[in-house]
């Protein structure tokens, strides 16, 4: 009873004080300094207060403010605060805004907008205008039925501030006056989407793009403005978006972050000028994949690989360059194959596997199945119809048998100590079917296969499936042994005991892949969805193999990191060999 109490007491306390205060606003009329006041005291109550504004309405105080904006026998001054207090009251309260959206007012508006008045009054105008029109799409109607929205293009076209940067530091008005325009139509075109408001707006494409050519120093004080008119107007409406890249925008705002984004790394101003025009081109090519299409052109998955690899770039931008990368990829597989080249796809499976973020592991999962098509492309065949363009002169086929030699030395040794494991695992378990876990002996092969032969080879990892028993053990030995099988096919018959010890150090070239099952990524990468069929992806480093040591295969949990990485990098080194055969 005494919380209930005090809340009443407030409650009471509070409509008593708006109500001296819409006295003082009435019979102060001679004093539009106390009016003014009046007008800002109650503009600090109700400010975020939706329950004081409904106190301020039963007092009829927001058809009093309103009637006091239009009256001729008020000072300025006080018409541009009882606007602001107005826009206030609405935007903490709906049924405020939703009473304030009568085409007469807003017939008024445009008439505060279209006078010779001052720049504060017209922007004070624009935010009850923004008000309004924000996430209501009655009010997005009659901005347009009453000219409202005409009026505000004319404004932004007419009111860019094309001052120095030391000018828009300073911010003017009428560079207030110009993102408050920029806000209002936002807020007019979409959340909720308006076609037809989308439609109004592309008459102002081509002085944007004119603005993003002339700005020779990028600033965000512009730009994001800009890139927010751009965003909300041709947001999932592909009309907009053919229209804005016909007048050349497209093409200006992907040059604009090509200038930014090389010094992304080392400036701040650049990494967040980059992550706005990302989001921005996102918008512009979200589910239109023929001017997605149109981008490689000009190399910009190169460009968004370099920022997302940015040390530097905020955890929370990661997912915009993301999903723009996504776009580009879905679209055409001359993004996919830029994406393979810059080394990618490694980053995309660790964002997978190891990022915190549930949205940034389904972005790169996606990523990664719109490139499953330049993964299986730019398998062996297409390193050897590299490799025959190459004009460097041909391998030490000597160097290359001892290579094939080593390679297989060293998989009998990963043999050996997988049974070894799983055998003394199957005596403490009581496996009852150690037979199985025999190694697969692969047939003898008399003569060395041909080139060609050799050439059309693909390395393969098994699916690692979780199981009980010693299923998963027998599959991975009988894949090792498969690979020890195909590349013997290389040596001739009688040279395979003379296989040379010591380590082997395999220069993975840029363009080099590897075969990788999806269930490998599976058995790191919890439980996000994967490709189904075999991978191939880049790989910048060098891998030094090294004597391998223990394996382990637990039985019924997934299999280990060990085992996965050091099959992994035989059957990639076997690869590389053989792509260079």
């Amino acid at each position: 009873m005494d919380r209930a109490g005090s809340c009443r007491n407030n409650r009471n306390t509070t409509k008593t004080d708006l109500s001296l205060l819409l006295e003082c606003v009435k019979f102060q009329m001679k004093c539009p300094d106390s009016q003014k006041q009046a007008l800002l005291t109650i503009h600090s109550i109700c400010e975020k207060r939706e329950d004081n504004v409904d106190l301020l309405r039963e007092l009829g105080g927001v058809s009093f403010l309103y009637n006091l904006s239009k009256s001729s026998n008020v000072h300025s001054d006080v018409k541009e605060t009882a606007l602001f207090t107005l826009g206030t009251l609405a935007e903490a309260n709906v049924y405020c805004k939703n009473s304030l959206c009568r085409k007469d007012i807003f017939i008024d508006i445009a008439g505060h907008l279209q006078e010779d008045s001052p720049l504060n009054k017209k922007r004070v105008s624009v935010y009850l205008l923004f008000v309004l029109v924000a996430h209501n799409k009655l009010g997005q109607t009659l901005a347009q039925t009453t000219g409202c929205l005409e009026i505000l293009m004319d404004l932004f076209r007419s009111t860019f501030p094309f001052s120095t940067v030391d000018n828009l530091r300073t911010v003017s008005q009428n560079y207030q006056l110009w993102t408050s325009v920029s806000s209002a139509l936002c807020g007019s075109v979409n959340n909720p989407q308006n076609e037809e408001g989308q439609r109004i707006c592309v008459a102002a494409f081509p002085i944007v793009k004119t603005w993003l050519q002339q700005i020779s120093v990028p600033s965000t004080e512009t730009f994001q403005p800009i890139c927010s008119f751009i965003a909300m107007t041709v947001s999932n409406n592909s009309y907009v978006q053919e229209s804005f890249a016909a007048c050349g925008g497209l093409e200006t705002l992907a040059l604009a972050l090509l200038r930014v984004v090389s010094a992304a790394d080392t400036s701040l101003l650049s990494r967040q000028l980059s992550v706005v025009i990302v989001k921005t081109l996102s918008a512009c090519i979200t589910d239109n994949p023929n001017l997605a299409a149109g981008l490689a052109q000009y190399g910009l998955v190169y460009h968004l690989f370099f920022l997302l690899t940015s040390s530097h770039l905020d955890p929370d931008d990661r997912l915009s360059v993301l999903l723009a990368i996504g776009e580009c990829t879905e679209a055409s597989e001359e993004h996919q194959s830029q994406l393979v080249d810059c080394g990618g796809l490694p980053i995309m499976i660790t964002f997978l596997t190891e990022d915190s973020s549930e949205d940034v592991r389904k972005a790169a999962t996606f990523i990664l199945q719109t490139c499953k098509k330049a993964m299986l492309s730019l398998g062996v065949h297409g390193l050897m119809e590299k490799q025959a363009e190459n004009e460097e002169p041909p391998l030490n086929i000597e160097e290359f048998k001892n290579s094939a030699r080593e390679i297989i030395r060293r998989i009998e040794l990963l043999e050996k100590t997988q049974l070894k494991e799983i055998g003394e695992e199957q005596e403490d378990i009581l496996c009852p079917n150690s037979a199985e876990l025999q190694p697969f002996k692969p047939p003898p092969v008399s003569l060395p296969a041909q080139k060609l032969e050799a050439n059309k080879t693909t390395s393969v990892l098994r699916p690692i499936h979780k199981s009980s028993g010693d299923n998963s053990s027998l599959q991975l030995v009988k894949s090792m042994a498969e690979v020890k099988k195909v590349t013997s096919r290389l040596i001739p018959p009688g040279e395979e005991t003379k296989r040379s010890g010591g380590d082997v150090m395999c220069s993975v070239k840029s363009g080099g892949r590897i075969g990788m099952s999806s269930d490998v990524w599976s058995s790191e990468g919890g439980s996000e969805p994967h490709m189904e069929n075999n991978s191939l992806f880049s790989h910048p480093l060098s891998v030094w193999l090294t004597k391998p040591k223990g394996i382990r295969c637990c039985y019924g949990e997934r299999q280990s990191h060990a085992i996965t990485s050091k099959y992994f990098i035989v059957s990639y080194c076997w690869m590389q060999l053989l792509s260079r055969f």
